[in-house]
């Protein structure tokens, strides 16, 4: 049987997130941005049934804001040494027989339904991995518990999360989706991902309303290849 499971979301400064769209976005609208994602993520947790609560990890007073709005619990990142090291305090404040599903504050359009794909399978699989669709990372990592393998966020996480579940011998189940798996990292994010037929979230809003005829730049090969 499946224990309850909590959501964890690692959030960076809001000042600092989405550093990679700084050529095309003024950093009033990234702040904008990332609340927006961060609001349409917690949104979605807060509606899917099988999560039982929520813990944000941040550094960012903003953010705790934000997440006690949702009825989540924020907790400090008082070192700020990374993603990985958030995820892991998260863990801690977790409880030990507590299942868990990290899901990152950039993946605006995975939708309750999404979130409750992932923790069905972890009524089959200890490890549930949900990957990005385009860099090769991971946007949701589930367990049945905390401990069961450590957190490798950043670059090529999805084959690194998978290699390490292979290691332990554990059986792990994959959730490929066109929402849980766009997030908006890159100018090309905005351009081509956008945001699913029928989203209303606050995100879509801000995709839709994004005037890439008054940024000469945005249309830029030389930008693409840039922040590729």
């Amino acid at each position: 049987m499946t224990p309850q499971v909590w959501a964890l979301v690692p959030v960076k400064r809001l000042s600092e997130a989405k550093q990679r769209l700084s050529d095309i976005l003024s950093p009033g609208e990234r702040l904008t941005l990332a609340q927006a994602m961060l609001r349409d993520v917690l949104g979605s947790l807060r509606a899917a049934p099988s999560v039982a609560g929520i813990v944000v990890v941040s550094a960012d007073r903003t953010v705790h804001a934000i997440a006690r709005a949702f009825d989540a619990k924020p907790i400090l990142d008082a070192s700020e040494s990374g993603i990985n090291d958030a995820v892991r305090r998260g863990f801690d404040a977790l409880p030990a027989d507590a299942g868990v599903l990290v899901a990152p504050s950039d993946i605006p359009f995975a939708t309750p339904e999404d979130f409750e794909q992932v923790t069905a399978l972890l009524e089959l699989n200890p490890v549930v991995l949900a990957p990005a669709l385009s860099d090769g990372g991971t946007n949701a990592l589930a367990m049945r518990s905390p401990n069961l393998i450590a957190p490798h966020f950043g670059e090529h996480s999805f084959e690194r999360h998978r290699a390490v579940v292979r290691q332990k011998r554990l059986c792990c189940g994959v959730l490929r989706s066109e929402r849980i798996g766009r997030d908006i990292d890159v100018a090309q994010d905005l351009e081509l991902q956008m945001p699913p037929a029928g989203a209303s979230t606050q995100t879509a809003s801000f995709v839709r309303s994004f005037d890439r005829t008054a940024r000469p730049q945005f249309s830029d090969p030389r930008v693409a290849m840039r922040l590729s």
